[in-house]
């Protein structure tokens, strides 16, 4: 979920905006993927900035994609797929068309009308959601064909007990020290988390920088004072709810690590039909790999590995630059098959996936199944 947005006459490449009153062009989308079948919608956009004397109309067409249903087509967008499973043709061909799939593009048109106006990658970043079933294992996965960005959160001190450690991590604006995926500390592991000093020193900075720039804007009556003790008191408020909000579990918890573990994050609105821990086999390129769902992110996205996932995929991922940029990676979930949680076992990870594979009609010859180390 961390990549750069593209610049914004981007999002005209599916965004045609129309005003309120005039007659709506017919509208073209000559940048759309390929791989996108859909009509155009047309939505009003909300702008609740607008004073209250005025009324502004804004409607925008966009095309709200069709989930691909044909075995041809995800292997249009993820090569290698029928090698890596040949079973799975078979069962793509029964295949139901996964709920999941309407709430995720739902969520990305209600954001869109609430005028938050997504990236075009972020747009179409999921192909397809489908619910498969073999009948003679009784074994249901949900496969879903997206991209790939990179999640860089976790912690774990018992594992990685210096700050430092998570520098890489903390490049992203959005790295949280724990995520969905966590179990309790043992009485016998007594490591402290290093992010527990680290908020405590960072607010005693920033208050220390509050006191002095309180101390410039009674002896200077310059505006920019007041603007400065108002930004300096908005982070000193998240820092503080935040150091509230994971005190207890960072002192009692340890959870998964991006850097070190192989995971991905699903919307926070799939988790009823799966859940954190469900074990998953992501293909790419005709490899796969063996991992798990590790935490739920923003609804309006799909397509988020950890970084040690992401990396196996693509040695440049980061916190700053996604793995896969189109839907070409395969997610193979397998709900219910969640284990007791605690530190990772990648042998298990390979062996639960093999066999849930098998479920599935198994590898193709000479596939082999990621070892991770």
């Amino acid at each position: 979920m961390k990549r750069s947005l593209l610049p914004a006459f981007a999002l005209m490449n599916f965004l045609t905006v129309a005003p309120g009153h005039a007659e709506t062009p017919k509208v073209t989308f000559p940048n759309v993927p390929s791989w996108v079948k859909g009509d155009p919608v047309t939505i009003e956009i909300k702008r609740p900035e607008d004073p209250f004397y005025l009324r502004v109309e804004q409607k925008i067409s966009l095309i709200k994609p069709q989930p691909l249903t044909k075995m041809d087509e995800l292997e249009k967008l993820s090569p290698g797929l029928k090698k890596a499973l040949p079973g799975l043709e078979r069962l793509v061909s029964t295949a139901e068309t996964s709920p999941l799939f309407e709430k995720l593009y739902s969520a990305k048109i209600g954001s869109i009308q609430g005028g938050n106006l997504l990236p075009s990658h972020q747009y179409f970043d999921t192909a397809t959601v489908l619910n498969v079933h073999n009948t003679e294992t009784g074994r249901r996965a949900v496969i879903f064909v997206s991209d790939m960005d990179v999640d860089t959160d976790g912690s774990d001190p018992v594992r990685m007990s210096k700050l430092s450690d998570y520098d890489d991590a903390r490049v992203s604006r959005s790295y949280q020290p724990l995520l969905s995926y966590s179990w309790a500390k043992k009485p016998d592991e007594s490591a402290t988390s290093p992010f527990i000093a680290y908020y405590q020193d960072t607010l005693g900075k920033l208050r220390t920088i509050k006191s002095q720039v309180d101390a410039a804007a009674k002896a200077d009556r310059n505006p920019l004072w007041p603007d400065l003790q108002q930004s300096i008191q908005s982070y000193l408020t998240a820092i503080s709810k935040k150091a509230s909000y994971y005190e207890s579990d960072l002192r009692h918890r340890r959870s998964l690590i991006a850097s070190t573990d192989p995971f991905i994050v699903i919307p926070q609105t799939w988790a009823g039909e799966m859940q954190v821990g469900d074990f998953v086999a992501v293909i790419h390129a005709g490899k796969i790999y063996p991992c798990l769902i590790g935490d739920t992110g923003p609804t309006t996205k799909s397509g988020e590995g950890s970084q040690k996932l992401a990396r196996a995929i693509n040695p440049k991922a980061s916190g700053r630059m996604s793995a896969v940029t189109m839907p070409a990676v395969t997610y193979i979930v397998f709900p219910g098959t969640g284990i007791a949680r605690g530190v990772p076992d990648f042998a298990k990870y390979k062996e639960e996936v093999t066999r849930l594979l098998g479920q599935l009609g198994g590898t193709g010859q000479n596939v082999v199944i990621h070892p991770w180390k």
